[in-house]
Parts: structure tokens; C-alpha cells; sequence
């Protein structure tokens, strides 16, 4: 479906891609490509006559609008258009020994890089704007959660260097993406080069910067196509994922981040005049749900009976449209939320405290175990057991700690207060930094 206007007019440059304006142009680029590989091998069309193909090629606004009308062959449509506007001559060198999945399956993939280059452009902007408020939080104590609940302290930059992280193996798939989508068919029915050089259609494609599909029928295998989706599903997931951790960590419990909010023009409910809702992580949660449908959607449109069927067309003309233009959409309201997010560390400085200091019983434990007078099994239930009193009975764990024989009998009161110290657990907090290039180590 096409992107809701209030989306579209941010991402004008993805969607004039899959506009019928940006669909027709690249049909037309296979026909151009193929009359400079004619010239270049036979000298056919003639110097002349290419530059008049060339310009026959250009459409106008009028083209475009008569072209996009439900009716007709779209591909006979547009050649017969081309051709009308030169002889006879002339005109037969345009589609001479191609089918119309010639020119579709050849252009669609020019329609996939182009939208793959920008969304690899916009990835790229979204690791910098991590990666910098990765830096800036580095030291930024917050908790680390698991299960929704709190595990030890970590520093908050170093949970955007594992978005960071995500983002840039996303730039990664949409490079692996290109190098599966570059290919071409210029091959005739069948894919079996009857009235079509192979030579020419090596030339031809690239100059589109394509190479052939080994092997095609009379279309491309979609095989191809179902993997650029699922590497685009795969993106996806990883902008819901910040998505749903940004608006988790803005919840009124936890408060430790929020995103931008423009005071008083912005109002977060209508009935409620108090509330800030996440409501641009929300969005882009709820656009990931119909990104990874596609991928159901493509699969489907794999499954074309013996050389060729046209079952897969109809299922394409919602499948990458919705996928690029959706996608391009989150990933800038994504990059948008990290360039504006704001980050309270006092809040996250005072959640650290809210379970009375049993967030340190890992450290507490292996004090126990290394001290070698109780088993691993008596060290964790006497800990759990303090942790758990700690928290039921809001007393902090140090407190109990230090009044617990059995602790007391092994560990000297300084040796306590030095396990209750949240610096401890930051000492390798560097790794993932230096891991992903993010700081470089001196050595």
C-alpha cells in the first residue's frame, strides 16, 4: 500500500522510486542500455540514430500519467510509446528479442539497489548518531536488566554500543543485499539467448552496473528477491528493537530516558494533559509489524510454475514498496529519536539503589566461593537468602551482609564495603567499545 502522506512527504526520495514516474524511467534505462551495446558490438542503431533513441526515451509528465492507467500491457504500452516517436527503423531496435520480464526483472532490480543506497546512507547516519551517544553516556551508570529485571550495573553507553553494534552488521546485510540483487536478464523467452547475444546482454547490463543472473528462466528466480527482503526484515527487527528498549526505559517507573517532546505544541494525550507517550518508538514498532509480513508475502511469490508465471507481479507491487518506503521511514524517526533522545543519568544513578543494594550478591557470592571455606551451593543460598530479605524488607544487603556470622567469619568489614562498590563492575566495560572501534586501545 502506499505510504500514508504524513510518511511519504519524509522519505519523498524513496517513494519516487516506486512511484510509476520512477518505475517507467527504469524500464527505459534497459532499453538505452541495450541500443549502446547494439552500436558498440554491430553499429546498430547508428551513432545518429541512438542519440534520437535516447531522446524518445526521455517521458514527459503526460507520458507517465497515460502509462499509469489501469489498462493494457504496461510494457507494450511503453515501447509502443517510444516507438511512435521514430521510424519504423529506428524504432525496431528498441526490445528487439526481449520479453517484457526482460525489462521488468532487469529494472526491478535497478529500483532495489537504488532503494538499497539510500537506506545504506541512512544506516550509516543512524551507527554515527549511536555511536556518539554511545561515547558520551560511557560512563553513564545505569542498570542492566534482564528478564525486566535488574541484573548489575553496567553504564548506559554500553547498552547503545550493542544497538550501535546491530546497525552497523545492518549495513553489512544491505551491502549483502546489493551483491545478490545485481543482476540483470536480457536473455529472451525463456532465458535461453534465441534471438539475443550473450555477449550483448553482458555489455548491456553493465553499463546498469548488473552481471547476468546465471541461470534465469524467463524471469529472474525470486529466490533472489525473497533474501533482499529477509535481509530487510532482519534491519527491521533491529530498529524495533531500540524502539521497544527506548520506550520501555521511558516508562514513569524506570524515567531514565525520554524521547523528544516539543513542550506544549506536542501534547501527549488528549484527555490527559500530564503524559509524555513514547509514541515515535511506538510507530516504528508498529511499522516493523508490516515489514516482516512481506517476508511471507515473497516467499509466497517464489513458488512461479516452470518457466514463468506472472503470479509473482501483483504480490512485488505492494512487497518492495512497502518494504523500502516503511523501512526508510523508521530508520530516519530512529536516527531522529538518538539525535534528540534525552537521558537522565540521576534516574538511573537512583534506580541502581531501588533494590536495596541486592544487585551486588553476584559480587558478594563469589567472595564466599573464593574465600574457600563454603561451597558454591552454601554461598548462593546464603546470599539469596540475604538478597531476598534485602528486598522484601527494604534493608540493604550490605547492611545484612555485615551482621551475617557466617559472612563475618570470612570477610572483614572493608572487604564487604569494597564488594558494594558499582565501579567493580565496569572495570572491562571498555571491551564492547574497543570490540565495535568505538575507542581503540592503547597496547
Amino acid at each position: 500500500m502506499p505510504a500514508p502522506i504524513r510518511y511519504a512527504e519524509q522519505i519523498p526520495d524513496i517513494v519516487n522510486i516506486w512511484e510509476p514516474e520512477g518505475y517507467f524511467r527504469a524500464q527505459a534505462k534497459i532499453w538505452e542500455a541495450q541500443c549502446e551495446a547494439r552500436h558498440e558490438l554491430y553499429g546498430k542503431p547508428t551513432a545518429r540514430q541512438l542519440k534520437l533513441i535516447k531522446s524518445a526515451l526521455k517521458l514527459t509528465s503526460k507520458d507517465i500519467a497515460t502509462l499509469s492507467e489501469a489498462k493494457g500491457h504496461e510494457t507494450k504500452k511503453l515501447l509502443r510509446t517510444i516507438q511512435g516517436r521514430l521510424s519504423p527503423e529506428i524504432g525496431n531496435s528498441i526490445h528487439l528479442g526481449n520479453t517484457s520480464a526482460d525489462v521488468l526483472d532487469t529494472s526491478l532490480s535497478l529500483q532495489i539497489i537504488e532503494s538499497l543506497n539510500m537506506l545504506g546512507n541512512d544506516f550509516n547516519q543512524l551507527g554515527k548518531s549511536l555511536r556518539k551517544l554511545a561515547l558520551r553516556h560511557k560512563g553513564t551508570l545505569q542498570i542492566g536488566r534482564t528478564h525486566g529485571q535488574h541484573a548489575i550495573p553496567q553504564t548506559f553507553g554500553r547498552q547503545v554500543v550493542s544497538w550501535y553494534a546491530e546497525v552497523i552488521r545492518g549495513i553489512e546485510r544491505i551491502n549483502q543485499a546489493k551483491g545478490v540483487i545485481a543482476v540483470g536478464k536480457l536473455s529472451g523467452e525463456i532465458g535461453t539467448h534465441v534471438f539475443i547475444d550473450p555477449q550483448l546482454e553482458k555489455l548491456a547490463l553493465t553499463k546498469l552496473g548488473l552481471k547476468p543472473d546465471e541461470a534465469p528462466t524467463q524471469i529472474i528466480s525470486r529466490d533472489r528477491h525473497v533474501q533482499v527482503v529477509g535481509l530487510m526484515v532482519t534491519n527491521s527487527s533491529t530498529l524495533a528493537r531500540i524502539a521497544e528498549n527506548i520506550r520501555h526505559l521511558a516508562m514513569t517507573e524506570i524515567g531514565e530516558v525520554q524521547e523528544p517532546f516539543e513542550g506544549l505544541t506536542h501534547p501527549g494525550s488528549s484527555a490527559m494533559p500530564h503524559k509524555r507517550n513514547p509514541e515515535l518508538s511506538e510507530r516504528i514498532i508498529g511499522l516493523d509489524r508490516i515489514i516482516r509480513s512481506k517476508i511471507t508475502e515473497e516467499s509466497e511469490a517464489t513458488r512461479t510454475l516452470f518457466e514463468r508465471d506472472i503470479s509473482h507481479s501483483s504480490t512485488e507491487r505492494y512487497v518492495f514498496p512497502d518494504v523500502f518506503e516503511n523501512l526508510a521511514y523508521a530508520v530516519r524517526l530512529t536516527n531522529f529519536i538518538i539525535d534528540n533522545l534525552e537521558v537522565f543519568p540521576g534516574k538511573m544513578r537512583k534506580n541502581l539503589e531501588i533494590t536495596h543494594g541486592s544487585i551486588y550478591s553476584s559480587h558478594l557470592l563469589n567472595a564466599l566461593i573464593d574465600s574457600g571455606k563454603y561451597s558454591r551451593t552454601q554461598s548462593y543460598d546464603m546470599v539469596r537468602k540475604l538478597a531476598q530479605q534485602a528486598i522484601d524488607q527494604e534493608i540493604n544487603l550490605k547492611t545484612l551482609a555485615s551482621n551475617e556470622p557466617q559472612i563475618i567469619k570470612v570477610l572483614k568489614k572493608k572487604e564487604i564495603d569494597e564488594l558494594f562498590n558499582p565501579e567493580f563492575y565496569l572495570k572491562n566495560i571498555d571491551v564492547a567499545f574497543k570490540r565495535t572501534g568505538l575507542i581503540f586501545s592503547k597496547r
